[in-house]
This record gives structure tokens, C-alpha cells and sequence, in this order.
């Protein structure tokens, strides 16, 4: 089975600006069937057992993203019962890194025993450094298939 492959393009700059990813994120996926294409609502079409890998691009060469938190939403679309790691955990203190942009990926097995449904994550993003730096959505989500 082929890995389904999703890109998120942040306008990092106006998302800084603005404190907010709404209207400043653009997701797409290689799979064919998913819905929401280009939005920050991307609903990606995936199986069990299926690898998803997230990659991010910056827009603004001087203001690069990197991915900080997935995690998966309950059923209640909160982070109380969440699945995966917080973001303050996530987050790299080493500004260093950050002189040149270059791509963050993650990946991520989506478990056989998983039931067919819609899957809403929570998506956060460090944009350049600063105490603001860090914005997230809950608007993608994983569409499980039987």
C-alpha cells in the first residue's frame, strides 16, 4: 500500500501577522478521492494500515514552519482526550535552526483496528521564533475508509 503523502503551504508572514492560520494554510494530499483540496479543511483519504506523511513549506523564506503538535481530536473534537504530544513538549528552544528554511515532515501509521470514520487532528505550527510564534487548527482531519 502506498503511503498518501500531505502538504501543508503556510503564509507564514500574514499568518504572523494576523496571530491566526485561518486563511493562511493550504493543505493538499496525493490521494485521489479526499475533499477539501487546498483549504485548511482537507479531509484526506486514507486506509488501515496506511503510512500518512505531513510536510510543511513556508511561503516567506524568512519566516520558515515547522511542525510542532499533531494530534488527534476525541470524539467531542477536543484536546482533552487527545492522542499524541503536547506542544510544549514539541517545540524547539533552539533558534539556530531556523536560518534557513528547509522541510519538517512527520509521519504516522494509521492503526488496522481503527474504525472507518472522519478524524479531525489538531495541527500546530512554529513559525520563525518568539513568544506568538506557534499557531494550530483543528480544521484537517484523516477519512478512514472501510
Amino acid at each position: 500500500m502506498q503511503p498518501v503523502n500531505i502538504l501543508m503551504t503556510v503564509d507564514s508572514i500574514t499568518a504572523l501577522s494576523l496571530g491566526t492560520l485561518t486563511g493562511n494554510l493550504y493543505l493538499t494530499d496525493d490521494a485521489w478521492c479526499s475533499q477539501g483540496k487546498g483549504t485548511e479543511a482537507l479531509k484526506t483519504a486514507c486506509q488501515r494500515g496506511q503510512t500518512v506523511n505531513w510536510r510543511v513549506l513556508a511561503v516567506d523564506v524568512q519566516s520558515p514552519a515547522v511542525i510542532v503538535d499533531i494530534r488527534f481530536l476525541d470524539d467531542a473534537a477536543t484536546l482533552n482526550n487527545s492522542v499524541g504530544t503536547s506542544s510544549e513538549k514539541a517545540i524547539d528552544p533552539d533558534t539556530s535552526r531556523y536560518i534557513r528554511p528547509f522541510w519538517q515532515t512527520w509521519s504516522g501509521i494509521i492503526p488496522c483496528n481503527l474504525q472507518p470514520g472522519l478524524y479531525h487532528y489538531h495541527l500546530a505550527f512554529q513559525i520563525g521564533a518568539g513568544p506568538n510564534s506557534v499557531l494550530f487548527t483543528t480544521s484537517p482531519a484523516l477519512q478512514l475508509t472501510a
